[in-house]
């Protein structure tokens, strides 16, 4: 009987853990405004202006005009460089799941998702070359006035 509850509680702290219940989920919380774009190797900020990412919760959504995308996050800070699953429900990547590492320093977040949504493509670098899908992108917290 102890080996149920055992495989149990590994299961109960393995969900924990995928849902993000950790410091960095926490500290992820709120608005994000886009200061750096680069994908396939080129810079993409001026077509990524005004962009925000919000983050409530375990759900995410990228206000973006009509490339609006809403969906669901789970990180693996247990990993170095730390993961993150995107998985969209609504907009442009709709029904993907977008593996990728971030990087949270104070006020920055830096994202480096690929783009066509292949689990064993997942970056291991913040990096965007122009022999990748990936996006790499920065964010600095939204400050209220």
């Amino acid at each position: 009987m102890l080996r149920p509850t055992l495989t149990a509680t590994v299961a109960a702290i393995a969900v924990l853990t995928a849902r993000g219940d950790d410091a960095d989920h926490k500290a992820l919380q709120g608005t994000w405004v886009i200061e750096a774009a680069t994908l396939e190797g080129r810079d993409h900020i001026d077509d990524f202006a005004g962009m925000k990412l919000v983050l409530a919760g375990d759900h995410y959504t990228v206000d973006f005009g009509k490339n609006t995308d809403k969906g669901t996050f789970v990180l693996d800070p247990t990993k170095t460089p730390k993961r993150i699953d995107i998985r969209s429900a609504d907009g442009p990547f709709k029904g993907k799941t977008l593996p990728g590492i971030y990087e949270l320093k104070s006020d920055t977040l830096v994202l480096c998702l690929e783009g066509d949504g292949k689990a064993d493509k997942r970056p291991t670098k913040f990096e965007a070359p122009g022999t990748t899908r990936n996006m790499l992108l920065t964010y600095r917290r939204e400050k209220f006035k």
